[in-house]
């Protein structure tokens, strides 16, 4: 090839590329935002649980109890779409909304059109999650493999949960087509799933309870205007209002991965902004749904369940020893606010003794605790002794019952422990 022919083709390649990569340098590159700060709408995570074998060889698993929230869902209700919709037909209307807005407004229509006829159920992500955890429990409970074994289960009223409760039932059963499997459901069972109904005094305080303006504080100090203020070309809304707006995004754009919807990006806010958000949200679940320095309502209003716990584990130990039939596992099935005040109260995780709000996310993050489909087991396991030890995992984890004790201790000690803490 001759030096001008040379020259000629390069010519023509950099004339076809050129063009590819200035448009490419021109467009924004999103990238999604971290899935941990969904929070409490946080998948559940199966990469890290523990494998069958957390238990001694020398032990033999007996029962298990088992608590668990509902599994991945659509959006709860409109409510929080409204909201962010409200604002943005109404700055279309007046020719105000920006490029940001109409592209956001269109998101918001397609997530109005997923969750129609669907708010609040349980989603395709959410029966997946109860199948893998029900056979992760019969890997775990031998007697499950058992022709004779027995399964209790209670749910709330709450058709996400109910669900909950059939797919995980579902999942053992399909593995043992013996096993025989009781399961209720219903307002009479809100004493021990639905505590934040039951308990009138716990009830009032999470709708208007002193933590209100602790909340309010940290998201006037921590959650930025800029998300909302880029769906406006101009806008009259405070900075508060704005805030305000920017928290009702992220209600809506932390749900997406939980009912199937792309993940959120980095097109609406900012991991920096995503972030704050989830710390205001972080705030705001503990404040709400746990012991805390500002109240102690929820350790009142979760001991019923907690005694229904000891009073099912004590009583399948007793039958077993006695050779008559016995629930294999007895599982209780409730909401987010059905597991944080029982963790809270058994003293899951091991808070400081002086907490500082403002850095409340260095040891207690929600969706460790309870993302969705998050679930306590206690498997209760005979020695060659005849004494029985209890085990326990939270959300797949093998963690210690007690502050400074083993991972696995007696029965009757765990039992103790958590009858003081109900007196």
């Amino acid at each position: 090839m001759t030096k001008a022919r040379l020259h000629s083709f390069i010519i023509c390649i950099l004339a076809s590329i050129l063009p590819a990569l200035a448009s490419g340098w021109d467009a924004p590159k999103y990238t999604p935002l971290p899935p941990d700060l969904d929070g409490s709408m946080m998948p559940y995570d199966f990469k890290d649980c523990t494998t069958p074998s957390f238990l001694p060889d020398s032990l033999k698993p007996v029962t298990a109890i088992y608590v668990a929230r509902h599994g991945a869902r659509y959006l709860s209700g409109p409510k929080k779409t409204d909201a962010v919709m409200n604002h943005l037909i109404k700055a279309r209307n007046e020719g105000r909304l920006s490029d940001t807005g109409e592209a956001f407004l269109s998101l918001m229509e397609q997530v109005i059109a997923t969750n129609t006829d669907n708010w609040g159920d349980l989603s395709q992500v959410g029966i997946n999650e109860e199948k893998l955890l029900g056979k992760h429990m019969f890997r775990q409970l031998p007697p499950l493999h058992k022709p004779d074994a027995q399964v209790a289960a209670i749910s709330s009223h709450v058709p996400r949960v109910v669900m909950t409760m059939y797919q995980f039932c579902h999942s053992l059963v399909r593995a043992n087509d013996r096993i025989s499997t009781t399961t209720d459901e219903g307002l009479q069972f809100n004493p021990l799933v639905c505590c934040f109904i039951a308990d009138t005094a716990y009830a009032n305080y999470r709708e208007k309870g002193n933590w209100r303006k602790v909340y309010d504080d940290f998201v006037a100090s921590h959650v930025p205007e800029a998300p909302a203020r880029r769906l406006f070309t101009s806008t009259s809304l405070s900075d508060s209002k704005l805030r305000k707006l920017t928290v009702d995004m992220y209600e809506v754009l932390k749900g997406n991965r939980a009912y199937g919807l792309p993940a959120p990006t980095t097109r609406w806010m900012s991991a920096h902004e995503y972030q704050a958000c989830w710390q205001a949200d972080n705030l705001k679940h503990y404040l709400r749904n746990s012991i805390t320095p500002l109240s102690d309502l929820a350790a009142k209003a979760t001991s019923p369940l907690l005694s229904r716990m000891i009073q099912d584990a004590d009583a399948n130990i007793a039958n077993y020893r006695e050779g008559l039939p016995y629930n294999t596992l007895n599982g209780y099935f409730g909401h987010c606010e059905t597991l944080l005040p029982l963790l809270s109260l058994i003293g899951i995780p091991n808070m400081p003794d002086h907490i500082d709000l403002q850095n409340l996310d260095r040891y207690w993050k929600i969706q460790d605790l309870t993302p969705l489909a998050a679930n306590l087991s206690i498997i209760l396991a005979e020695a060659p002794s005849g004494q029985i030890y209890a085990s326990m995992q939270l959300n797949g984890h093998t963690i210690r019952p007690i502050r400074g004790n083993p991972e696995l201790l007696p029965w009757p000690t765990l039992k103790a422990n958590w009858q003081s803490k109900l007196k």
